[in-house]
C-alpha cells in the first residue's frame, strides 16, 4: 500500500508503492498490461452528494502509471472540478463513450436519477473537458466524450495509463456508437457492482502487434483487437475468477464466419512471440499479462439482442469453429483458449446480483464442449475436449 499524500487542493490519493510494470512490446505500444495499482479517496465540491464508497477512484483498485500526486493536486484544470467531475474524467478515458446514466452507475449508484451527474457533466463541458452527440436516433440523450483537454487532465492522474487515442464528435456520432456504449454497458455494471473497477478496464486493446517486417508495434499489424480487457476484483479472482478476461461485444452486424475467423485470431496470438524473441521465451500474452500465469485469458462474447437471438447467434458461431478444423488441433479444439457467448441482456441482469460474475450463464463455444452454460471457473474444463477412456 502507499502513503496517503496530505490533502491538498480537492482531492487526496494514495498512489503505489511499486514500480510500474515493466515495458514489452505490447505495452509500448500505449495498451498497457498487469500494472501496479493506485487507490484514490477523495474530498470537494459535491463530494457529499457522491457515494465514495462507489465513485471511480474511491476504494476502488485502478491502474496507475506511478504519476506525481503533488502535481496532479496542483493542476489548475483538476483544483477547478469536483471528486465526481474528477471521477467521470477517468471513466470517460477508459470508456471513451457513455451516456449519463451510465456515469451514474459509478458516482451515484444508490440513487435513481442522473440528474446531479448532468449537472456536473455540464460544469466539465463549459470548462472544455467535454463534450457531448445526440445518440443516434433520440434526440434528447446525449452521449458523452472527452475533449483534448479532458483527455490530457485525465491522463494527469496517477490512476490512468496514457493512450494515444482521441475521440472526436464526428466519430462520438459515428456508426460505432452503440457498439461503444454496449461496451459501457458492461464496463459501467461490472464497477457498480463492485465486479471490476472500470480503472481496471481497457477498450480497443491491440495484440500481438510488430514482426520482423514491422517492429514498430503499429496497430495495423496486430492479431486482434479485443473490445475491452478486464482484470475483476481480486475477491472475484480468489473465488475461481480469472484475473484476466478479454471480452468481444457483438451486436451481429457481421457474418458468423468473420466472428469465428476473430476468435481463431485469439489462438494465433495465444502462440505469439516477438520477432526478437527466442524460441524458449514467454508468449507474448505471458508477458503482458503475467497474472494469467499458464493459463490463456478467457474469451468471452457479450451479444446484444433478445435472449433468443443470441443463442442462435452463438450456434452459428459453434459450428462455424467445429468446421473449420483442418486436422490440426488449434488452442480452440484443445480448449487452451476457452472461449463462451452470453447474451447481453443475460449478463447485465446477473451482474446486478450478488455473485453475478460467477453465475452459470457462460455457454463455451469450442468444438467439443457441450453447449450447456457453465460459471467462469469451470469454463476451461469446459472448453476442453473429453478424456479418452
Amino acid at each position: 500500500m502507499g502513503n496517503r499524500t496530505p490533502g491538498a487542493g480537492r482531492l487526496r490519493l494514495v498512489h503505489p508503492s511499486s514500480p510500474p510494470e515493466p515495458p514489452d512490446g505490447d505495452a509500448a505500444a500505449g495498451t498497457g498490461g498487469d500494472t501496479a495499482r493506485a487507490t484514490a479517496a477523495g474530498t470537494g465540491r459535491g463530494a457529499a452528494r457522491v457515494s465514495r464508497e462507489h465513485s471511480v477512484s474511491a476504494g476502488q483498485p485502478a491502474r496507475g502509471k506511478g504519476g506525481d500526486s503533488a502535481d496532479y493536486l496542483l493542476d489548475p484544470v483538476i483544483r477547478s472540478i469536483s471528486l465526481a467531475g474528477a471521477g467521470m474524467l477517468e471513466a470517460l478515458y477508459v470508456c471513451r463513450l457513455a451516456t449519463a446514466e451510465h456515469l451514474r452507475l459509478l458516482v451515484t449508484p444508490t440513487t435513481a436519477s442522473s440528474r446531479y451527474v448532468r449537472a456536473e457533466l455540464g460544469k466539465l463541458a463549459r470548462a472544455g473537458l467535454v463534450n457531448a452527440v445526440q445518440l443516434r436516433g433520440r434526440t434528447r440523450t446525449k452521449v458523452w466524450f472527452l475533449t483534448r483537454a479532458g483527455a490530457a487532465a485525465a491522463e494527469a492522474s496517477p490512476a490512468i495509463t496514457a493512450r494515444p487515442h482521441r475521440m472526436s464528435a464526428a466519430l462520438a456520432a459515428g456508426p460505432l456508437q452503440f457498439h461503444a456504449l454496449a461496451v459501457a454497458d458492461v464496463l459501467m455494471t461490472l464497477h457498480a457492482y463492485r465486479h471490476a473497477s472500470v480503472l481496471d478496464c481497457q477498450v480497443e486493446v491491440s495484440h500481438g502487434q510488430g514482426n520482423a517486417q514491422d517492429p514498430t508495434g503499429s496497430s495495423s499489424r496486430s492479431m486482434v483487437i479485443t473490445d475491452a480487457v478486464i482484470r475483476p476484483q481480486p475477491s472475484a479472482v480468489e473465488g475461481g475468477v480469472p484475473p484476466v478476461l478479454f471480452v468481444e461485444l457483438d451486436r451481429a452486424t457481421t457474418s458468423s464466419h468473420r466472428l469465428a475467423d476473430k476468435l481463431h485470431a485469439y489462438d494465433r496470438y495465444r502462440q505469439h512471440r516477438h520477432a526478437a524473441s527466442r524460441a524458449s521465451s514467454p508468449s507474448s500474452w505471458q508477458t503482458r499479462y503475467p497474472s494469467s500465469e499458464y493459463t490463456f485469458p478467457p474469451v468471452l462474447v457479450v451479444i446484444t439482442g433478445p435472449p433468443e437471438r443470441a443463442g442462435r447467434r452463438m450456434d452459428l458461431v459453434w459450428n462455424q469453429l467445429k468446421q473449420a478444423r483442418r486436422g490440426l488441433l488449434s488452442g480452440l479444439d484443445s480448449g487452451e483458449v476457452a472461449v463462451a457467448g452470453v447474451s447481453h441482456a443475460v449478463l447485465l441482469s446477473h451482474l446486478a446480483r450478488p455473485g453475478g460474475l460467477t453465475a452459470p450463464i457462460w455457454t463455451p463455444l469450442n468444438p467439443h464442449a457441450p453447449a450447456t452454460p457453465v460459471t467462469l471457473p469451470n469454463l476451461h474444463a469446459a472448453a476442453r475436449p473429453p478424456k479418452r477412456t
